[in-house]
Protein backbone atom coordinates (compact mmCIF):
# COMPACT_ATOMS: atom_id res chain seq x y z
CA UNK A 1 0.00 0.00 0.00
CA UNK A 2 1.33 3.33 -1.05
CA UNK A 3 0.76 5.49 2.62
CA UNK A 4 1.26 9.02 1.47
CA UNK A 5 0.41 12.20 -0.57
CA UNK A 6 0.70 10.49 -3.86
CA UNK A 7 -1.99 7.52 -2.68
CA UNK A 8 -4.10 10.58 -1.21
CA UNK A 9 -4.20 12.48 -4.56
CA UNK A 10 -5.20 9.55 -6.55
CA UNK A 11 -8.16 9.12 -4.14
CA UNK A 12 -9.31 12.36 -5.04
CA UNK A 13 -8.41 12.25 -8.08
CA UNK A 14 -10.52 9.38 -8.36
CA UNK A 15 -13.29 11.16 -6.64
CA UNK A 16 -13.60 13.72 -8.20
CA UNK A 17 -12.98 12.61 -12.17
CA UNK A 18 -15.46 9.70 -11.71
CA UNK A 19 -17.67 9.72 -8.91
CA UNK A 20 -18.45 13.81 -8.80
CA UNK A 21 -18.79 14.27 -12.51
CA UNK A 22 -21.94 13.20 -14.73
CA UNK A 23 -22.21 12.23 -18.29
CA UNK A 24 -24.31 15.23 -19.09
CA UNK A 25 -21.72 17.50 -17.52
CA UNK A 26 -18.81 15.88 -19.46
CA UNK A 27 -20.77 16.31 -22.52
CA UNK A 28 -21.49 19.88 -21.51
CA UNK A 29 -17.60 19.96 -21.35
CA UNK A 30 -16.95 18.84 -24.60
CA UNK A 31 -19.84 21.32 -26.16
CA UNK A 32 -19.62 24.70 -24.79
CA UNK A 33 -15.74 24.15 -23.50
CA UNK A 34 -14.27 26.87 -21.75
CA UNK A 35 -17.38 29.24 -22.23
CA UNK A 36 -19.36 26.47 -20.15
CA UNK A 37 -19.46 26.60 -16.16
CA UNK A 38 -19.05 22.67 -16.27
CA UNK A 39 -15.31 22.76 -16.96
CA UNK A 40 -14.69 25.55 -14.60
CA UNK A 41 -16.99 23.81 -11.64
CA UNK A 42 -15.39 20.68 -12.55
CA UNK A 43 -11.48 22.04 -12.07
CA UNK A 44 -12.23 23.67 -9.37
CA UNK A 45 -14.20 20.20 -6.96
CA UNK A 46 -10.62 18.39 -8.21
CA UNK A 47 -8.91 21.87 -6.93
CA UNK A 48 -10.73 21.49 -3.30
CA UNK A 49 -10.36 17.73 -3.59
CA UNK A 50 -6.75 17.37 -3.74
CA UNK A 51 -6.39 20.70 -0.88
CA UNK A 52 -8.55 18.49 1.63
CA UNK A 53 -5.76 15.28 0.31
CA UNK A 54 -2.96 17.66 1.59
CA UNK A 55 -4.25 19.34 4.36
CA UNK A 56 -1.92 21.34 4.66
CA UNK A 57 -1.52 25.37 4.45
CA UNK A 58 1.62 25.10 2.51
CA UNK A 59 -0.27 23.12 0.32
CA UNK A 60 -2.33 25.73 -1.64
CA UNK A 61 -0.22 25.40 -4.66
CA UNK A 62 0.35 22.32 -5.08
CA UNK A 63 -3.59 21.98 -5.49
CA UNK A 64 -3.98 25.14 -7.66
CA UNK A 65 -1.09 23.55 -9.83
CA UNK A 66 -3.07 20.49 -10.45
CA UNK A 67 -6.21 21.94 -10.61
CA UNK A 68 -4.62 24.15 -13.77
CA UNK A 69 -3.18 21.62 -15.14
CA UNK A 70 -6.29 19.32 -15.10
CA UNK A 71 -8.37 22.11 -16.41
CA UNK A 72 -5.63 22.64 -19.06
CA UNK A 73 -5.66 18.18 -20.26
CA UNK A 74 -9.24 18.25 -19.76
CA UNK A 75 -10.30 21.27 -21.70
CA UNK A 76 -7.72 19.72 -24.66
CA UNK A 77 -9.60 16.38 -24.40
CA UNK A 78 -12.81 17.83 -25.22
CA UNK A 79 -11.03 19.74 -28.41
CA UNK A 80 -9.84 16.49 -29.58
CA UNK A 81 -13.09 14.68 -29.04
CA UNK A 82 -14.43 17.03 -31.54
CA UNK A 83 -11.42 17.30 -33.46
CA UNK A 84 -11.58 13.44 -34.36
CA UNK A 85 -15.10 13.24 -34.66
CA UNK A 86 -15.77 10.99 -31.79
CA UNK A 87 -18.83 13.48 -30.99
CA UNK A 88 -20.21 16.06 -33.26
CA UNK A 89 -22.48 19.08 -32.68
CA UNK A 90 -26.08 18.28 -33.86
CA UNK A 91 -27.10 20.32 -36.71
CA UNK A 92 -30.21 20.37 -36.24
CA UNK A 93 -29.89 21.66 -32.15
CA UNK A 94 -26.32 23.07 -31.30
CA UNK A 95 -27.63 22.61 -27.77
CA UNK A 96 -27.14 18.92 -28.25
CA UNK A 97 -24.53 16.47 -29.10
CA UNK A 98 -24.39 13.12 -31.01
CA UNK A 99 -22.11 10.29 -31.70
CA UNK A 100 -19.70 10.67 -34.60
CA UNK A 101 -18.21 8.06 -36.75
CA UNK A 102 -14.57 7.84 -34.68
CA UNK A 103 -15.78 6.10 -30.99
CA UNK A 104 -13.19 3.78 -31.33
CA UNK A 105 -10.68 6.92 -30.87
CA UNK A 106 -12.69 7.78 -27.60
CA UNK A 107 -10.98 4.66 -25.87
CA UNK A 108 -7.17 6.05 -26.42
CA UNK A 109 -8.50 9.68 -25.63
CA UNK A 110 -9.63 8.39 -22.44
CA UNK A 111 -6.73 6.23 -21.45
CA UNK A 112 -4.31 8.70 -22.60
CA UNK A 113 -6.22 11.30 -20.78
CA UNK A 114 -6.09 9.28 -17.61
CA UNK A 115 -2.12 8.79 -17.79
CA UNK A 116 -0.86 12.36 -17.82
CA UNK A 117 -3.47 13.39 -14.82
CA UNK A 118 -1.84 10.82 -13.09
CA UNK A 119 1.73 12.07 -14.10
CA UNK A 120 0.56 15.17 -13.58
CA UNK A 121 0.50 14.14 -9.68
CA UNK A 122 3.47 12.60 -9.92
CA UNK A 123 5.84 15.09 -10.73
CA UNK A 124 4.03 17.69 -8.52
CA UNK A 125 4.18 15.59 -5.68
CA UNK A 126 7.68 14.94 -6.06
CA UNK A 127 8.58 18.44 -6.48
CA UNK A 128 6.37 19.38 -3.42
CA UNK A 129 7.71 17.08 -0.71
CA UNK A 130 11.41 18.38 -1.83
CA UNK A 131 10.73 21.46 -0.31
CA UNK A 132 8.18 19.65 2.20
CA UNK A 133 9.74 16.33 3.75
CA UNK A 134 7.73 17.24 6.50
CA UNK A 135 4.54 16.64 5.34
CA UNK A 136 3.04 13.03 7.13
CA UNK A 137 0.23 11.30 6.27
CA UNK A 138 -3.68 11.85 8.59
CA UNK A 139 -3.21 10.08 11.46
CA UNK A 140 -5.94 8.06 11.31
CA UNK A 141 -5.13 6.75 7.82
CA UNK A 142 -1.49 6.05 8.33
CA UNK A 143 -2.61 4.03 11.66
CA UNK A 144 -5.49 2.26 9.77
CA UNK A 145 -3.39 1.70 6.26
CA UNK A 146 -0.96 0.03 8.63
CA UNK A 147 -3.18 -2.30 10.85
CA UNK A 148 -5.45 -3.06 7.76
CA UNK A 149 -3.54 -3.05 4.44
CA UNK A 150 -5.72 -5.25 2.51
CA UNK A 151 -9.04 -3.53 3.90
CA UNK A 152 -7.23 -0.24 2.27
CA UNK A 153 -6.04 -1.96 -0.85
CA UNK A 154 -9.92 -3.40 -1.33
CA UNK A 155 -11.38 -0.35 -0.43
CA UNK A 156 -9.86 1.84 -3.36
CA UNK A 157 -9.52 -1.32 -5.06
CA UNK A 158 -13.39 -0.65 -5.16
CA UNK A 159 -13.62 2.69 -6.03
CA UNK A 160 -12.38 1.65 -9.03
CA UNK A 161 -14.51 -1.22 -10.17
CA UNK A 162 -17.35 0.39 -9.75
CA UNK A 163 -17.82 3.71 -12.41
CA UNK A 164 -14.14 3.72 -13.44
CA UNK A 165 -14.49 0.02 -14.63
CA UNK A 166 -17.86 0.81 -16.08
CA UNK A 167 -16.55 3.44 -17.94
CA UNK A 168 -13.58 1.76 -19.69
CA UNK A 169 -15.78 -1.18 -20.09
CA UNK A 170 -18.32 0.73 -22.58
CA UNK A 171 -15.53 2.62 -24.16
CA UNK A 172 -13.93 -0.64 -25.14
CA UNK A 173 -17.05 -2.08 -26.29
CA UNK A 174 -17.27 1.28 -28.29
CA UNK A 175 -13.64 0.93 -29.86
CA UNK A 176 -14.61 -3.14 -30.92
CA UNK A 177 -18.01 -1.39 -32.30
CA UNK A 178 -19.89 -3.99 -29.54
CA UNK A 179 -23.53 -2.50 -29.63
CA UNK A 180 -27.10 -2.80 -29.33
CA UNK A 181 -29.69 -1.17 -31.39
CA UNK A 182 -32.14 0.47 -28.85
CA UNK A 183 -35.73 -0.49 -29.47
CA UNK A 184 -39.39 0.85 -28.35
CA UNK A 185 -39.43 -2.62 -26.22
CA UNK A 186 -35.51 -1.73 -24.46
CA UNK A 187 -36.96 1.46 -22.81
CA UNK A 188 -36.79 0.78 -18.89
CA UNK A 189 -37.19 4.09 -17.89
CA UNK A 190 -34.37 5.63 -16.24
CA UNK A 191 -33.60 2.68 -14.36
CA UNK A 192 -29.88 1.80 -15.46
CA UNK A 193 -30.11 -1.70 -14.79
CA UNK A 194 -27.39 -2.61 -16.94
CA UNK A 195 -25.17 -0.43 -15.07
CA UNK A 196 -26.17 -1.41 -11.70
CA UNK A 197 -25.61 -5.09 -12.43
CA UNK A 198 -22.49 -4.39 -13.73
CA UNK A 199 -21.36 -2.49 -10.28
CA UNK A 200 -22.76 -5.20 -8.46
CA UNK A 201 -21.12 -7.71 -10.35
CA UNK A 202 -17.86 -6.53 -10.55
CA UNK A 203 -17.77 -5.45 -6.84
CA UNK A 204 -18.85 -8.89 -5.85
CA UNK A 205 -16.36 -10.59 -7.97
CA UNK A 206 -13.57 -8.22 -6.56
CA UNK A 207 -14.68 -9.15 -2.75
CA UNK A 208 -14.87 -13.05 -4.02
CA UNK A 209 -11.08 -12.96 -5.28
CA UNK A 210 -9.72 -10.59 -2.31
CA UNK A 211 -11.31 -13.14 0.12
CA UNK A 212 -9.89 -16.09 -2.19
CA UNK A 213 -13.12 -17.40 -2.63
CA UNK A 214 -13.02 -18.41 -6.32
CA UNK A 215 -15.97 -20.74 -6.02
CA UNK A 216 -18.24 -18.45 -5.45
CA UNK A 217 -17.01 -16.53 -8.66
CA UNK A 218 -17.49 -19.70 -10.65
CA UNK A 219 -21.61 -19.82 -8.88
CA UNK A 220 -21.77 -15.50 -9.69
CA UNK A 221 -21.11 -16.62 -13.77
CA UNK A 222 -23.37 -19.32 -13.54
CA UNK A 223 -26.77 -17.63 -12.04
CA UNK A 224 -26.40 -14.81 -14.73
CA UNK A 225 -25.81 -17.20 -17.42
CA UNK A 226 -28.60 -18.62 -16.35
CA UNK A 227 -31.11 -15.61 -16.04
CA UNK A 228 -29.55 -14.60 -19.70
CA UNK A 229 -30.20 -17.66 -21.10
CA UNK A 230 -33.09 -16.67 -23.55
CA UNK A 231 -30.51 -13.84 -24.23
CA UNK A 232 -27.50 -15.48 -25.11
CA UNK A 233 -29.24 -18.67 -26.91
CA UNK A 234 -30.95 -16.11 -29.44
CA UNK A 235 -27.59 -15.33 -31.44
CA UNK A 236 -28.84 -11.85 -31.76
CA UNK A 237 -26.56 -9.41 -30.65
CA UNK A 238 -28.08 -8.43 -27.80
CA UNK A 239 -26.53 -11.59 -26.25
CA UNK A 240 -23.03 -10.85 -27.69
CA UNK A 241 -23.40 -7.12 -25.89
CA UNK A 242 -23.94 -9.25 -22.90
CA UNK A 243 -21.31 -11.97 -22.84
CA UNK A 244 -19.17 -9.61 -24.10
CA UNK A 245 -19.55 -6.95 -21.25
CA UNK A 246 -19.75 -10.31 -18.75
CA UNK A 247 -16.27 -11.31 -19.77
CA UNK A 248 -15.04 -7.94 -19.46
CA UNK A 249 -16.07 -7.02 -16.30
CA UNK A 250 -14.78 -10.55 -15.52
CA UNK A 251 -11.60 -9.51 -16.61
CA UNK A 252 -11.57 -6.43 -14.50
CA UNK A 253 -12.45 -7.63 -11.43
CA UNK A 254 -10.26 -10.13 -11.14
CA UNK A 255 -7.14 -8.17 -12.29
CA UNK A 256 -8.63 -5.78 -9.64
CA UNK A 257 -8.22 -8.25 -7.19
CA UNK A 258 -5.00 -9.89 -8.11
CA UNK A 259 -3.77 -6.49 -7.46
CA UNK A 260 -5.01 -5.68 -4.21
CA UNK A 261 -3.53 -8.99 -2.99
CA UNK A 262 -0.03 -8.55 -4.05
CA UNK A 263 0.35 -4.64 -3.79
Amino acid sequence: MINNLFFNLIVAHILGDFYLQWGSSCKNKILHSVKGKDLWLHSLAIGILSWIAIWDLRGWWLAACIMALHFLIDWFKSCMQLKCNIFNVDKSDCSKLVDGDNKRYDLWIFVVDQIIHIAVIVVFVNIWLRANNDWQQFGWLHEFAINHPLRMNTIVAMMLALKPANILILLILGACKVSITPTDNDDHGNFHSGELIGWLERGLMLLFVVMSQYEAIGFLIAAKSILRFNEASSGSEKSEYVLTGTLLSLATALALGILTLNI
